[in-house]
C-alpha cells in the first residue's frame, strides 16, 4: 500500500511538473516569436537567469534536502510545537536576509550581469538593457525563495499538492503579460523591460498560492523573530549543499552562458535549448526532491533499511525510464521540435539550425542528470552533504574546462557538449561515492531493466527517425505551422506509443510497475 502511495504521489507531481513546463514551453516560445535571438533577448535571457536559477531549483525541491529531515526529525523528538516555531524562525530569518540581498543586487546590478556573461562587456546595449532587466527581476528570487520553503514545510508534513501546483502561477502570468504584448506593437527593448516586471508579479503570485496551506494545518509555522537557532543552522547546514547539488546542471548552464556569451546570439540559442532538455529533467528532479525524499527518510528514520534500498532501486529505474526515451528522442528530432516550437518571426533559419545542435547535445546527459538528482537523495536523506555536494563540483569544473576547449572552434554547440560531459562525470563520481557509503542497495536488479529500457529506446529511436525522414515534406519550415505542429505531435505520439511497446515486451516495464501508479 505504501509503494502504490508513493506511485501516485510521484505521478501527481510528475504531472504538476509537467503541466507547469508545458506552460514554459508556450511561454518560450512566444518569447522566441517576440524577442528572437537579438540583443533584448540575449539581454532577458541573462537578467532572467538568477530568478529562473532559482525557481528552478527551489521547484525540484532543493530545500527539502534541508527542510524535511531537520523538520520531521523535530516532530519526532519534540513534538509539534517545535517544528512550528523551528518553521516560524526559518521563514522569517530567511525574508530578512533576502531582503538585504535584494537591496544589494540593484546596486550592483550591472556586475551581476558580467559575471554571468563577461561577453556583454564589448556590448554597452546588451549590458545596459540586462542590467535593467535584472534590477525589476531581482524581487523575483525573493518570492521565489520564501516559495520553496514553504513548500518544503509543506511537504514535511505530507502535504505535496499544494506545493506541486503553486509554480503553474509563475509561467500563467507570464504567457499572459506575453499574450497582451504580442498585439501591443511595442518594440523589442521595451518588451523586455515589461516582461521583466512581471517576473516578479508572478513570483509573488506563485508566493500567494501557498501562503493559505501553509497557514491552516497542525504543521502551521509559528511566528517568530528572525534568530539563527540549532534548527536553522541545521537546515542551512543541510539545504545550502542541497541546494548547490540541485543547482548542478543549472549552474553548468551558467558556466556555459559566460563562455558563450561572446558569441552573438549565443546565449539566448542555449537558453531555448536548455528549455526542452529541462522538461523531462523537471519531471524526475520534482518527484526526487518532493516526494522520494521524504518517504526515503521516513523508512529511515523507522530502521528499515531494506524498505529504504527498494525504494532508492525503484526510484533509480522509473527516473532512467523516463530518461533514456526522452534523450534519445530529443536528439532525434531536435531540429524539428526547434524548428516548430520557435522558428518564426524574429527567429530565424540559422538559429534553429544552431540550437537543434545545442539540444541534440544536451540531450546525451539527460540520463547522467536525471541519475545524478535520484542518488543525491540517498544521501541527502541520510544527512550526508559532502558527497553529492563534491561530485557535483567537479562536474561543473569539468563543464568549464570542456567548454572553454570545444567553444572557439564549434561555438555555442561545443560548449553544451561540455555541459553533458560535466554531467557525466559527476554521475561517475557520484556512484563511486554510493558504492564506497554503501548506498547500491537495488543496484543489483537495476543493470538488466537499464539493459531493456535502453533496448526499448533504440528500437523507439530508429522507429521516429524512419518515420521523421518519411514525413520531411511536412515538416519544412515554410509550410503551415499547424500541419508541421500536428505532424510533430504525431511523431511523438507513435514514439510514445512503440517505446512503450517495445519496453512491455522486452520486460522493461512490467504489471507490477503499472500497479503501483494505480
Amino acid at each position: 500500500m505504501e509503494t502504490r502511495a508513493l506511485g501516485r504521489k510521484t505521478a501527481v507531481v510528475s504531472a504538476a511538473a509537467g503541466v507547469s513546463r508545458v506552460l514554459g514551453f508556450l511561454r518560450d516560445v512566444m518569447l522566441a516569436a517576440l524577442l528572437g535571438a537579438g540583443p533584448a533577448a540575449d539581454a532577458f535571457v541573462v537578467a532572467f537567469r538568477i530568478p529562473s536559477l532559482v525557481r528552478r531549483i527551489l521547484g525540484e525541491g532543493a530545500l527539502n534536502a534541508g527542510v524535511v529531515p531537520v523538520l520531521s526529525r523535530l516532530g519526532d523528538e519534540e513534538g509539534e510545537e517545535a517544528q512550528r516555531r523551528a518553521a516560524g524562525e526559518i521563514l522569517a530569518t530567511a525574508a530578512l536576509a533576502l531582503l538585504v540581498l535584494i537591496a544589494v543586487g540593484q546596486v550592483f546590478a550591472p556586475w551581476l550581469v558580467l559575471a554571468l556573461a563577461g561577453g556583454f562587456a564589448e556590448d554597452p546595449e546588451r549590458l545596459t538593457l540586462a542590467s535593467l532587466y535584472t534590477r525589476l527581476m531581482l524581487p523575483m528570487m525573493g518570492a521565489a525563495v520564501l516559495a520553496g520553503l514553504a513548500g518544503a514545510i509543506l511537504n514535511a508534513a505530507g502535504r505535496v499538492l499544494a506545493a506541486a501546483l503553486a509554480p503553474l502561477a509563475v509561467n500563467l502570468v507570464l504567457v499572459a503579460v506575453l499574450a497582451v504584448l504580442a498585439v501591443s506593437g511595442l518594440p523589442p527593448a521595451t518588451m523586455g523591460t515589461v516582461l521583466a516586471a512581471a517576473v516578479t508579479l508572478a513570483g509573488v503570485a506563485q508566493l500567494a498560492i501557498l501562503v493559505p496551506p501553509l497557514l491552516r494545518g497542525p504543521a502551521a509555522p509559528r511566528a517568530a523573530r528572525p534568530r539563527l537557532s540549532p534548527a536553522l543552522r541545521r537546515v542551512a547546514a543541510l539545504g545550502l549543499p542541497g541546494m548547490a547539488v540541485a543547482a548542478a546542471a543549472q549552474i553548468a548552464i551558467v558556466v556555459a552562458t559566460q563562455v558563450a556569451s561572446h558569441e552573438p546570439s549565443a546565449v539566448a540559442r542555449l537558453y531555448y535549448a536548455d528549455r526542452l532538455f529541462s522538461l523531462p529533467l523537471g519531471f524526475v528532479a520534482a518527484a526526487a526532491g518532493t516526494v522520494f525524499l521524504p518517504e526515503l527518510a521516513r523508512l529511515l528514520r523507522a530502521g528499515d533499511t531494506a524498505a529504504a534500498a527498494e525504494t532508492q532501486g525503484r526510484a533509480m529505474e522509473w527516473a532512467l525510464l523516463l530518461a533514456v526515451p526522452a534523450a534519445l528522442a530529443l536528439a532525434v528530432l531536435a531540429e524539428p521540435i526547434v524548428s516548430v516550437l520557435f522558428e518564426r518571426a524574429a527567429f530565424g533559419r540559422q538559429d534553429t539550425i544552431v540550437t537543434a545542435g545545442c539540444l541534440a547535445a544536451l540531450a546525451f546527459g539527460l540520463p547522467a542528470a536525471a541519475v545524478s538528482r535520484i542518488q543525491s537523495q540517498a544521501f541527502f536523506a541520510r544527512e550526508d552533504v559532502r558527497r553529492p555536494l563534491a561530485a557535483a563540483f567537479a562536474g561543473v569544473v569539468a563543464t568549464a574546462a570542456v567548454a572553454v576547449l570545444l567553444e572557439p572552434r564549434f561555438g555555442a554547440v561545443g560548449v553544451a557538449w561540455a555541459v553533458t560531459v560535466g554531467s557525466w562525470a559527476g554521475a561517475a563520481l557520484l556512484a563511486l561515492a554510493a558504492a564506497q557509503r554503501g548506498l547500491h542497495g537495488g543496484w543489483g536488479r537495476l543493470v538488466p531493466r537499464v539493459a531493456r529500457i535502453v533496448g526499448a529506446a533504440l528500437v523507439m529511436a530508429v522507429a521516429v527517425w524512419a518515420l521523421a525522414d518519411v514525413a520531411a515534406p511536412a515538416l519544412d519550415p515554410a509550410g503551415p505551422t499547424l500541419l508541421r505542429a500536428a505532424v510533430l505531435a504525431g511523431l511523438c505520439t507513435a514514439g510514445v506509443a512503440v517505446f512503450g511497446l517495445a519496453a512491455l515486451l522486452t520486460g522493461a516495464v512490467d504489471r507490477g510497475d503499472l500497479q503501483r501508479l494505480r
